[in-house]
């Protein structure tokens, strides 16, 4: 077997069910699983949690269309803790929405700070600056980037630092 005949074995329409055989190592037999297919949510937020009793933590994978309401919740249970300070990992974050990420770097600026701006040959610059409705513009900020951090992560830092 590879990977597409196993891929077309598994989809299918909403709601059916496939049985999924699973040969383990040390067991003689195949076990048996029933799988009801559905839609399988991508979230753009791995975790967000207190690392300590005054810092709060959020992981973002990717920079999507659903991404600034996951991160608006993960801030509101974060507030719900009392956190005084934030670490942003965005470390293997391979990028995203351009407008996504000024969306999110708008809330750790002040109003009116350049996030960043666009050019190109044939296009006008075009700047996109802080609004005034930032979630956490006070406080301590720590980002996390490493090599696998890219495109919007790189607005993002760049923008904060």
């Amino acid at each position: 077997m590879n990977n597409n005949y196993v891929l077309k074995k598994l989809r299918g329409a909403k709601g059916t069910v496939v049985v999924l055989g699973i040969a383990r190592q040390g067991t003689p037999e195949i076990i048996e699983f029933s799988v009801t297919r559905d839609k399988i949510p991508i979230y753009s937020i791995d975790a967000a949690y207190m690392v300590t009793p005054e810092i709060g933590y959020i992981k973002i994978n990717r920079f999507a269309a659903k991404t600034m309401s996951e991160f608006s919740d993960a801030i509101k249970e974060l507030r719900q803790e009392n956190f005084k300070s934030l670490i942003l990992d965005l470390r293997d974050n391979s990028g995203g929405y351009l407008q996504t990420s000024v969306e999110l770097a708008d809330q750790f600026l002040p109003k009116n700070q350049l996030i960043v701006y666009t050019e190109g040959r044939t296009d006008k610059r075009s700047d996109y600056f802080a609004t005034s409705k930032g979630a956490f513009e006070k406080g301590k900020l720590v980002v996390l980037i490493n090599e696998g951090s890219a495109s919007a992560s790189e607005i993002v830092s760049g923008a904060l630092q």
